[in-house]
C-alpha cells in the first residue's frame, strides 16, 4: 500500500522529477519538470490550474530548505495531454530537443518507474542519484523539525522523517528529542491555574472582582507576585491564547473594566467567571 503522500524523486537523463504517490495514485510534480523544460513556470502555472482544473492537486510539503510550500501536481496519466500541449516550433531552438525527449520519453520512464515500484511493494532501494535526494531531503525536514514548535507540522515532519529512513536503511532518531513542541493548551492553563492556587495558598491578593463568582486580575500585577514568589509561568502569548479559550473557568473578556476589591478604583481586567471552578 502507498502513504497518503510520498515524494519519489526519478532521475531522467540529466534531470531529477518528482513523482508523489497519493492514496495509490501516481502524482507529478509540475514546477521541477517545467524547470526542468526551460520552461517559464507562471505561465505554465496558469495554464495547468485552467486546463486541469477537475485534476490538478495541489499538495503541502516540507521543501528541501525546510519550509512549508504548495507543491502543484497531476496525475501521471494527465502528463502526455499536457507534454504535448508544448508545441517545439515556439521555444527557443536550444530548448527544442529537450521538449521532444520529453515528449517522447518522460510519461513512459515514470510509469514505469512507478509500475515496478508497486509490483515490488517498494522494497527495491534507491539507486545513488536517489539515495542523495533521499538524504538531503530528511536533513533538511530534521532541521525543520529543529525549527518548528508547531505540533502539527512537527508530527507531519515526524512522520515523513520515519518514511525516509526506512526507505534510506538508516535508524529513526529520537524525533521527539529534536526542537521543543509547543505546550498543549491544556497544559499550558492547568500550569496557570496552579500558580494561581499557589498564590493563594500565600494569602496574595491579586483578584479585584467584588463578586465572589468572578475572578478578575491584571497580567502584569501577575507577573510581579510570579517573580516575588519564584512560580514560574510565562505569562506570554501562547497562554494568553489559551486563557481566552479557557471553559472552566469560563473567560469572559480580557479588557473589561472592574471597579477593584483592591484599590477602590476602577481598573481593567482579565475576567473569568466560576472561580470556584479553580481546583486541585
Amino acid at each position: 500500500m502507498q502513504t497518503a503522500q510520498q515524494l519519489i524523486p526519478v532521475p531522467f537523463y540529466e534531470d531529477t522529477v518528482v513523482l508523489v504517490g497519493k492514496d495509490n495514485e501516481p502524482l507529478v510534480a509540475m514546477k521541477p519538470i517545467v524547470i526542468n523544460m526551460g520552461l517559464d513556470w507562471k505561465s505554465q502555472h496558469a495554464k495547468v490550474t485552467e486546463k486541469y482544473s477537475s485534476t490538478v492537486v495541489e499538495i503541502t510539503i516540507v521543501a528541501e530548505d525546510g519550509k512549508m510550500r504548495k507543491m502543484t501536481c497531476l496525475p501521471l496519466r494527465k502528463l502526455p495531454s499536457w507534454l504535448y500541449s508544448i508545441s517545439p516550433n515556439k521555444v527557443k531552438s536550444e530548448l527544442r530537443d529537450k521538449i521532444i525527449r520529453y515528449q517522447e520519453e518522460c510519461d513512459d520512464a515514470l510509469w514505469d518507474y512507478w509500475s515496478k515500484r508497486s509490483n515490488t511493494h517498494h522494497t527495491a532501494s534507491p539507486n545513488t542519484n536517489q539515495q542523495i535526494a533521499l538524504s538531503r531531503h530528511r536533513i533538511a525536514l530534521l532541521k525543520e523539525l529543529q525549527r518548528t514548535r508547531n505540533r502539527v507540522i512537527r508530527a507531519t515532519v515526524q512522520e515523513e522523517i520515519t518514511l525516509l529512513s526506512a526507505k534510506l536503511g538508516l535508524s529513526v532518531p529520537d524525533l521527539n528529542s529534536i526542537g521543543i513542541a509547543e505546550p498543549l493548551e491544556a497544559d499550558l492553563l492547568a500550569d496557570f491555574w496552579a500558580a494561581l492556587r499557589d498564590l493563594d495558598g500565600k494569602g496574595v491578593r491579586y483578584n479585584h472582582a467584588i463578586k465572589s463568582t468572578l475572578l478578575a486580575f491584571r497580567l502584569e500585577e501577575l507577573a510581579k507576585h510570579f517573580e516575588a514568589y519564584g512560580i514560574n509561568v510565562n505569562l506570554d502569548a501562547a497562554l494568553t491564547k489559551a486563557m481566552k479559550s479557557s471553559s472552566a473557568p469560563r473567560y469572559i473578556n480580557h479588557n473589561h473594566a472592574v471597579h477593584s476589591a483592591i484599590e477602590r478604583n476602577t481598573v481593567k481586567c482579565w475576567v473569568f467567571e466560576a472561580l470556584h471552578d479553580i481546583e486541585s
